[in-house]
């Protein structure tokens, strides 16, 4: 007579063989994952461009970040928050949900530095937020062209 049910082999060759998924799944849906963020990175730094050539458009001149600190931080990433500064006349709504990386733009006048100077970065190293995943991306920025740079990710 022949009992219903499965063997402790059975049992273990199952459990194996989701042990070797979930070994092959979880490190492709975490880099999935970070490239998403990378992504969202980039659309926010085409976002806070597009507003700057407009800002640009209207007045013959990138927002003057000289004046407050070289920078100017449009958030600050390290905590979970949703504050967004914009420098004035710059009409910029921030980002929905909590931003996981700090933006920020720098723009030097020629007056001061001999050319001019215009960046917009995407910070996500070291400290600087609290999405954990997003420290092994190095930087993105956009230059005064539109293009974008960086936001490799750092294995």
């Amino acid at each position: 007579m022949r009992k219903k049910g499965f063997t402790l082999i059975e049992i273990m060759i199952v459990v194996v063989i989701i042990g070797i998924l979930a070994a092959l799944a979880i490190p492709r849906y975490r880099k999935a994952a970070l490239k998403s963020k990378i992504d969202e990175a980039k659309i926010v730094l085409k976002h806070i461009y597009s507003v700057a050539q407009q800002y640009y458009a209207q007045h013959g001149t990138y927002p003057n970040t000289w004046g407050w600190g070289i920078w100017w931080m449009f958030n600050n990433a390290h905590t979970k928050n949703t504050n967004w500064q914009t420098p004035p006349g710059f009409n910029l709504e921030r980002p929905s949900g909590y931003p996981r990386f700090t933006y920020s733009m720098l723009h030097i006048s020629p007056e001061v530095a001999g050319t001019t100077w215009f960046f917009i970065y995407a910070w996500g190293w070291g400290p600087d937020s609290y999405d954990a995943s997003v420290r092994k991306v190095n930087d993105l920025w956009i230059d005064a062209e539109g293009n974008i740079h960086g936001g490799t990710i750092m294995e």
